[in-house]
Order: structure tokens, then sequence, then C-alpha cells
């Protein structure tokens, strides 16, 4: 089983989780983690090839996205539903994910390589699990 530790860190910021969460249900009837996965994989064709090599690697900093990159692979109209979603403005949201997805794409791709929708959706699960264990007896349930 991968390391799923920088997925439960990026999941512990609960901003990130309703935004990596609205993301992952936008578009067409594809199960969430199918279209996060998606959504990962066309990052590297958005995406400078530098940039994409530097989410996948364990030994190199995370290069900064643009949003304007973000726009191209996401879409305008998904970053209009994100932002009714998630209460705040297309461009607002848009600035966000360009400083989620590359940390995502790293959390995702342990030792170089994405993991499958499947895994994704099983890590994710996890790391929600043991976030609201050591959230203590109330867990997520306090808000």
């Amino acid at each position: 089983m991968p390391d799923i530790a920088k997925l439960s860190t990026l999941l512990d910021d609960p901003e990130v989780r309703d935004l990596l969460f609205g993301l992952a249900h936008l578009g067409p009837h594809q199960a969430a983690p199918a279209h996060l996965h998606g959504i990962v994989v066309r990052l590297a064709e958005t995406t400078s090839p530098e940039q994409y090599g530097s989410w996948l690697s364990d030994a190199s900093h995370n290069q900064p996205m643009t949003v304007d990159q973000v726009r191209h692979t996401v879409g305008a109209g998904a970053l209009d539903d994100l932002a009714a979603f998630a209460g705040g403005s297309p461009a607002a949201v848009a600035w966000q994910l360009a400083s989620v997805l590359p940390d995502l794409v790293d959390a995702v791709s342990p030792g170089g390589h994405i993991l499958g929708p499947d895994l994704i959706g099983q890590e994710i699960t996890e790391a929600v699990a043991d976030d609201d264990r050591s959230a203590g007896a109330f867990g997520g349930h306090v808000h």
C-alpha cells in the first residue's frame, strides 16, 4: 500500500478538503475518484513538462501553477460550479486550485507513479478517517 502521508496532510486543511471534494464531484456522472484522477492526468497536458515532472518527483520542490493553467485544465463552467459550491468567486477558486493542484498531484503519485482512481478513492477515505480519528471524540462533527 502506498504511503498516504502527503495526502493526509493535504486533506488536514478543511478548506482544501472541501475544494477537492467539490472538484471531484463536478462534471459528468463519473465517480468522484475517477473524475479527480482525470484532472490529475489532464494536468500533464495543460502544464509544462518541467512543472508536472516536479509534482511527480519526490525529490524536487513543486513548481507553481498559474491561474490560466487552472482555467485551461478545469474549464470555466466547472470553475463557476465550484465557486457556487464553495461560496466564492471563480477567480478566487482558480487561485486556490493553482496552489492546491500541484500538491494533489504530488500526493497521489508516490514514487512518481499516479495512483489509479480506485486507489485514490480508497486513500482519500483512509486519510479522512485518520484525520477524524486524530481529531478526538468529536472528530469531524464539530464545526
